[in-house]
């Protein structure tokens, strides 16, 4: 069985990469890709992922607070950021609204596929 995986990344470019990637294994299921963290309880309601990967920067939301909505309303959701920058103090106040983690995404070609399967192991990379 497949892990389901949506993207939430406003860069067009960044979101197709990943699914190119993602798609060149069969452990991995690309369930949705979205420009847009709004309405995204609904979004992932809809296409029923098992991780989320989320960019850190989303225009027109607060990342923080889409998290703790996320685990609110869909409590085994597991939220993996992206991010360019390690901004310790953000990135810890992400984990403690719900995220599992984070992965730098000048890394995502190395690392991505074993952090993924590393949360669906243990519930954190």
């Amino acid at each position: 069985m497949s892990t389901r995986i949506a993207i939430f990344d406003d860069n067009k470019n960044i979101r197709n990469s990943i699914i190119l990637l993602l798609r060149t294994d069969p452990a991995f299921e690309v369930v949705g890709s979205y420009g847009s963290a709004q309405n995204c309880v609904e979004k992932v309601l809809l296409s029923k992922p098992d991780v989320i990967l989320m960019d850190i920067e989303m225009p027109g939301i607060n990342e923080i607070d889409t998290v703790r909505q996320l685990k609110k309303e869909v409590p085994h959701i597991k939220v993996l950021i992206q991010t360019v920058f390690e901004d310790e103090e953000r990135i810890l106040e992400l984990i403690r609204a719900g995220a599992a983690g984070y992965i730098l995404k000048s890394g995502l070609n190395q690392s991505l596929r074993n952090t993924i399967l590393g949360l669906n192991a243990t519930g954190h990379p």
